[in-house]
């Protein structure tokens, strides 16, 4: 089936093509047209006409724990499901369901559930990528709003889940000072996990040796990990500081404008660059639930209050409740970062980060047609999966 949309300004991989066309063919994008052409709206299946609209790279979300109700540490194949569909309707065309620290068994239960759920990958649908285990292989003094009765370090018994179900899962966070959790990074590397530091209280030099034993991110910078402190009268960096200052780390940050103010966005953009820096939603079940909505899970209680969950303190963000096309609507309006960087920063650095810019995370002849069309305001209109 060939799908032709016409009159679009596309943020292209090769830069903005004003008045512009796609054509979609089998799942890819067949052409990038410099114009409207009629002979080739002819020959299609379905034309569209997308005045007024400007396509985007489908979001690609590395980071996330549910949303719309559902919730992936429900460990079950409706709750995976529920989610992707809910972020589809935000422009999300590949998402990595995201657990946290639970318990092995639990964990296992989950993994399971996602095995049977990537079979269901298909046109029309945001694809399910493997699992990324957001513990709980932490520390537990960084646990954020993460069940600190779940939280271990790794041993040879517990590492087995890697080993076990390395076809389910793409990234974990691991905080590499805890326990003998560095002596693990090379063998969980070789297994094709990719590794993230994060709840971590690691200083700069843990975090260097965790980025040579084979990390290449930080999960969710500046938010539950270490930042520089004194000893006598010196200063030793942490892990934010790793993961502003090492090129070998890319960055997740969560750019909704609550967890971290725009001063903070603007550094991390300045140190980073749109290449190393992503953005994650790191959502969970409350996204697009209203305010004074109660939840309970993986042991804990969050809160929904004027846009963002909270545990019972009120004292840590519990995830966020923003979806990405949320994200680049404050970055771009309100953060103030360039058009471009942002798409690159929610598309093709993630793509990049997961291995699959081959095909995915922009808009180039022979990729995947995972597109979404939007409005000046950057609101999704319509998203393609794989052109459907």
């Amino acid at each position: 089936m060939a799908t032709y949309i016409q009159n679009l300004d596309i943020y292209a991989e090769t830069g903005l093509v004003r008045g512009g066309a796609l054509l979609l063919e089998e799942g890819r994008i067949a052409r990038i047209l410099p114009e409207h052409r009629p002979e080739v709206c002819a020959s299609a299946n379905v034309c569209i006409d997308g005045r007024g609209l400007s396509a985007v790279p489908g979001y690609i979300d590395t980071h996330v724990h549910g949303g719309g109700g559902h919730d992936i540490n429900d460990n079950t194949e409706a709750s995976i499901l529920g989610t992707r569909d809910f972020y589809q309707q935000h422009g999300v065309t590949t998402i990595v369901p995201t657990w946290m620290a639970l318990s092995l068994p639990d964990l296992e239960q989950g993994l399971d559930s996602l095995r049977k759920v990537r079979r269901l990958n298909a046109p029309g649908k945001a694809d399910i990528l493997g699992a990324h285990l957001e513990g709980p292989f932490l520390n537990p003094t960084y646990n954020g709003s993460q069940p600190k009765e779940n939280i271990v370090p790794i041993d040879e018994r517990n590492v087995r889940i890697y080993e076990e179900y390395r076809d389910v899962i793409t990234r974990t966070t691991i905080a590499p000072e805890y326990g003998h959790n560095l002596d693990f990074f090379p063998g969980i590397v070789a297994l094709g996990i990719q590794i993230s530091m994060g709840h971590s209280q690691a200083v700069i030099a843990q975090a260097e040796e965790g980025m040579k034993r084979g990390a290449t991110s930080v999960t969710h910078l500046y938010n539950a990990m270490s930042q520089t402190h004194k000893e006598g009268p010196f200063r030793i960096g942490g892990l934010v500081e790793a993961g502003l200052t090492f090129d070998g780390l890319y960055a997740e940050t969560i750019c909704d404008g609550f967890h971290l103010p725009d001063e903070l966005l603007r550094i991390a953009y300045r140190c980073k660059g749109p290449d190393k820096m992503l953005v994650v939603s790191d959502a969970c079940l409350c996204a697009g639930m209203p305010s004074g909505t109660v939840v309970h899970t993986g042991g804990v209680t969050f809160h929904v209050e004027d846009g963002i969950s909270m545990n019972e303190t009120r004292t840590s963000f519990a995830s966020s409740t923003t979806p990405l096309d949320g994200m680049v609507r404050h970055l771009v309006f309100h953060t103030g970062l360039p058009v471009e960087d942002v798409l690159r920063m929610a598309a093709a650095t993630p793509a990049r980060l997961l291995g699959l810019y081959d095909r995915k995370g922009s808009i180039a002849e022979g990729k995947d047609a995972d597109i979404n069309l939007v409005d000046a305001g950057f609101n999704i209109v319509r998203t393609f999966c794989k052109g459907e």
